[in-house]
């Protein structure tokens, strides 16, 4: 079912916070001769963190985060983000195909461009 172009928008609107990236779970390991996280037989590493990377000016960035709110919040921003991107798709979709017709959208394959071809060298 097709969503319209007011109902896209309102959804958009309503997506807050939105951020880009990933979100891992990641546990670390002191260096401190003494610490738990040395223990040969069972070392209990810290954590949970949590690391953020996304690009920024064609760059990678990460930032790594404690559990709590500021997690939970870019988790929620990521989850959003996604959700972002596929109403874009929805719309981009519906707009191409009112450029072309019918026979000629994006919805139907054609078998010219059903597969790839290769030159031959």
């Amino acid at each position: 079912m097709e969503m319209k172009h007011s109902a896209i928008f309102e959804e958009m609107i309503k997506l807050t916070p939105l951020c880009s990236g990933t979100l891992r779970e990641q546990y670390f390991s002191c260096g401190k001769k003494n610490c738990r996280c040395q223990d040969n037989e069972t070392p209990k590493l810290h954590g949970p963190y949590y690391v953020w990377a996304r690009l920024v000016g064609g760059r990678r960035v990460s930032r790594t985060l404690r559990p709590g709110r500021e997690a939970d919040n870019v988790k929620e921003g990521i989850q959003n983000y996604r959700r972002f991107q596929d109403l874009i798709c929805e719309l981009l979709r519906q707009e191409e195909n009112q450029v072309l017709s019918p026979e000629r959208s994006a919805n139907e394959v054609s078998k010219k461009n059903s597969r790839k071809r290769y030159r031959k060298p």
